[in-house]
């Protein structure tokens, strides 16, 4: 196999992505970067600001080669979101590194490696589309790479940003869509498909609400006054019914876990919107079109569940 190689820059983020990249298990990080599944092996992590051994001008000499093509192929991952430094001043925004004391920015690196990447992936809710530090009313003009490097930007292998959203993802959703991208670079599988937020749709088509456990409670119109009781959670300020996310029905880690399934509300992490309206206020149940909606669907799943017991006497 030809070896692939991942530069992973982080910008305002915490970091979260990262730590649950190492509890990822289906697969898991440390399979990957040994090669023991074989199709996705010689994968290299040549840069992380978070794991890597290099520090200082070692570790941005890195960068350095990249921008010159001696780590070509190799995927750009971005942990965090972008800001506008153009709103800095004097100032800066977010440092990565410096050279011969000129302040070296995140966006110097993502506009120096871009044109040179294969495939530009955006892990967790700050690098797909801005997550918490683009919420209002956002200081640094943060963003997202998908709007950074905009929704026609192609990369070297003609593929668009895409986008692994959620505050964090869960580790599993990273190493699958960095699999499956790996396989389809090598021609081993077909490109993902996107949706129309650039989300891998194998793992984003379903609403969280169509995998939730307790979604037989919703249509029973049965829910949780409290937290700690076992119905939907609507009425506690889910947003499941609005946002695509696999979690309730894939768990989080070794297949466990999941906001709603342990009782949590769903915040709406993986949707463009987050933090902002209509995900928050996060513990405030949807309301207007989508309230009316959970109307509807409860006399529907009541009127049906009569039919069901009628049809059994």
């Amino acid at each position: 196999m030809e070896p692939i190689n991942i530069i992973w820059l982080e910008g305002q983020g915490c970091t979260g992505c990262t730590i649950s990249l190492t509890n990822s298990s289906k697969p898991s990080v440390t399979d990957i970067l040994t090669g023991i599944i074989e199709p996705v092996s010689s994968i290299n992590l040549v840069f992380h600001p978070a794991v890597m051994p290099s520090w200082g001008d070692q570790a941005i000499q890195i960068l350095r080669d990249a921008e010159k093509g001696k780590y070509d192929p190799f995927v750009l991952v971005l942990e965090g979101a972008v800001p506008d430094e153009k709103t800095a001043g004097s100032g800066f925004w977010c440092m990565v590194g410096e050279d011969n004391g000129k302040i070296l920015t995140l966006n110097h690196w993502i506009d120096a490696l871009a044109d040179k990447t294969a495939v530009a992936v955006a892990v967790g809710a700050c690098a797909t589309y801005g997550g918490v530090p683009h919420g209002k009313p956002n200081p640094t003009g943060a963003h997202g790479l998908l709007e950074h490097l905009g929704e026609n930007w192609k990369s070297q292998l003609g593929l668009p940003v895409v986008c692994i959203p959620g505050c964090p993802p869960s580790g599993d959703w990273i190493t699958q869509s960095l699999g499956a991208l790996v396989l389809a670079v090598r021609g081993l599988a077909s490109i993902p498909e996107l949706d129309e937020h650039n989300r891998p749709k194998f793992l984003f088509e379903k609403y969280a609400h169509d995998n939730c456990p307790r979604a037989g409670y919703y249509s029973k119109g049965v829910f949780s006054d409290t937290f700690g009781e076992e119905h939907c959670v609507v009425g506690l300020g889910c947003k499941g019914l609005i946002s695509k996310c696999p979690a309730p029905g894939s768990g989080w880690i070794n297949g466990n876990g999941g906001c709603p399934t342990l009782g949590a509300p769903c915040l709406g992490c993986t949707e463009p919107s987050f933090p902002d309206e209509p995900v928050s206020p996060f513990l405030k149940p949807p309301d207007g079109v989508v309230m009316t909606k959970t109307i509807i669907q409860r006399i529907i799943g009541g009127l049906r569940q009569a039919y069901a017991l009628q049809k059994r006497r």
